[in-house]
């Protein structure tokens, strides 16, 4: 998932990458409202995070901007006001939900897994999938997947500390009308394992493979 981060305060953008990018989210930082609306005049995001006190033009300014153009994107309102007024301007601007700093970072994550209806990512160490987007992402950098290899990772994925056989896999992936050499199994997992990783899907000798966090 796509996440697009305005903030002025380069500490505060430090932190808000590391966690976001920890997370799986692939991260683009802009510091203030007109190089927002440049960068999504370009480029699709699925969530701007973005402060209300910033230079050329304030967060305020930019949800309204946003909104008027028709940009297709979720906004979170970050501010350190506190006024039950300002609230309701920032949540009468555009935004789709604001949150006051200082704030704790899970409830960040919370919310904007709720806004991007991303409650149902699927991970596994660094390894993040969105089933909606179809994206897969290694420390927060997006993996180019054919979609037989795709299909197997989510398949893994949604099914940890399990041992799937190779006929399993080869029935759910491939088809129960599949004709061909049982080998692909193992052909496709060691296309996968090398651009996600020897040690995220094990193999179980005589069984078949599986992940595990238990080795």
């Amino acid at each position: 998932m796509r996440v697009l981060i305005v903030e002025d305060d380069l500490d505060m953008r430090k932190i808000l990458k590391l966690y976001l990018q920890k997370e799986g989210f692939i991260v683009s930082i802009v510091s203030n409202g007109q190089e927002a609306i440049d960068f999504l005049s370009e480029n699709q995001v699925h969530l701007v995070i973005m402060d209300w006190m910033m230079p050329v033009k304030n967060g305020v300014q930019t949800c309204r901007e946003i909104r008027l153009l028709r940009i297709p994107t979720k906004i979170l309102m970050l501010t350190a006001k506190g006024d039950n007024e300002d609230e309701i301007t920032g949540l009468t601007c555009g935004a789709d939900d604001y949150l006051r700093k200082p704030f704790n970072i899970q409830i960040l994550l919370l919310r904007i897994r709720k806004l991007c209806h991303a409650e149902n990512l699927l991970s596994f160490q660094d390894i993040r999938l969105n089933p909606d987007t179809m994206e897969v992402t290694k420390h927060g950098e997006r993996i180019i997947l054919t979609k037989t290899e795709y299909e197997l990772l989510k398949f893994f994925l949604s099914n940890p500390n399990q041992v799937l056989s190779r006929e399993l896999l080869l029935d759910h992936i491939w088809g129960i009308d599949y004709e061909g050499d049982i080998r692909t199994v193992d052909t496709t997992i060691r296309r996968l394992r090398l651009k996600i990783g020897d040690t995220i899907i094990q193999t179980r000798v005589g069984l078949g493979y599986m992940i595990t966090s238990n080795n």
